[in-house]
């Protein structure tokens, strides 16, 4: 039987619904897609952010509570809309499968967040009750209250008394003024901060983990995630520990980073070392990029044991697609 652990993970950010192509909504968003990753684990988890009084808020809503998700902090908004996106693939020049999101939260509940947000009662017991308050870099790039929240959050910590997580996720439609310092400001104010190489090249100008570690000196952990390569955590000593990648029949890649984050606080709420939640983090990813929704369920408690047991040259040879995990037999 799987694990379970008693320490909560407080998510703070924009719930929104992802319509497919086809036209149906599934619930979505970076942290609600932490906050289902962490469930998922054994891992209790609480939502905080807004929804409209709309059937996407009462969609996201019966999903974090059939998730065994608190969503006693997600006000809402009798007036503003809940956000929501759309994805578009394609192929790039290299034949590279591409996705591109369409979003459409201009104005939405979520948007209306402010500093006074975090004194909300239910707010405030929620971030008290958690051993990890994660958030990211979106939520800043909502509003101008959004961003004063977050300052907030990351500088005063009202009421936190655990750590706070914080994921770069920079992304440029959401920043007009394609100004990263500011979210570079936040993500120097956590404890711990998770990035993908490529976005880190973007917003930092490098994605190699011990110069990125002196641009974001303060962090007690800064973990780069390089892609279908590795993941690197660097310590404020400058210890370096690095796990490569599971090898992925990828069918849609939105949604791997927040599951990557998932697994690693899991890992890190039950006390794993760093390269133990590395392998956590991957293998979250891994079964996320076999699906073309933003979140999956983790594989079998047994295989995941067996994954976070085996040696690295079983790891390396492990391959991940739509069936499932495949660990080599007879090694």
């Amino acid at each position: 039987m799987q694990q379970t652990v008693r320490a909560r993970v407080a998510c703070l950010g924009e719930p929104l619904v992802l319509v497919s192509e086809a036209g149906d909504p599934h619930p979505a968003g970076a942290e609600l897609n932490v906050a289902v990753g962490l469930a998922g684990l054994g891992v209790p988890a609480s939502l905080l952010g807004r929804l409209g009084a709309d059937e996407y808020g009462v969609l996201i809503r019966a999903a974090l509570q059939q998730r065994g998700i608190d969503d006693s902090a997600v006000e809402t908004d009798p007036a503003r809309p809940t956000g929501s996106y759309s994805k578009v693939t394609g192929t790039d020049a290299a034949g590279e499968r591409t996705t591109t999101s369409r979003y459409a939260r201009a104005g939405s509940a979520a948007s209306a967040m402010g500093p006074d947000f975090l004194d909300r009662d239910e707010v405030s017991a929620a971030l008290g009750a958690a051993a990890i308050v994660h958030c990211s870099g979106i939520t800043a790039a909502l509003s101008d209250t959004c961003r004063a929240l977050m300052c907030r959050l990351l500088t005063d910590r009202p009421g936190i008394p655990g750590l706070v997580s914080f994921d770069v996720n920079w992304r440029e439609q959401l920043w007009p003024d394609a100004d990263p310092a500011v979210v570079l400001d936040l993500a120097d104010r956590a404890d711990l901060v998770l990035v993908g190489a490529d976005e880190a090249a973007r917003v930092a100008g490098t994605g190699d983990p011990v110069a990125l570690r002196r641009v974001l000196p303060s962090p007690a952990t800064l973990v780069v995630k390089d892609g279908a390569r590795r993941a690197v955590a660097v310590d404020r000593d400058g210890v370096t520990t690095e796990v490569p990648a599971l090898r992925v029949d990828v069918v849609e890649p939105v949604g791997a980073g927040d599951a990557f984050a998932a697994g690693y606080l899991s890992g890190l709420v039950r006390g794993d070392d760093t390269a133990t939640c590395l392998r956590r983090g991957h293998i979250g990813a891994a079964a996320t990029l076999t699906v073309a929704t933003d979140w999956a369920p983790p594989p079998p408690a047994g295989t995941l044991q067996r994954l976070l047991a085996c040696s690295p040259p079983e790891w390396a040879a492990t391959t991940v697609t739509t069936a499932g995990f495949a660990l080599p037999e007879g090694m």
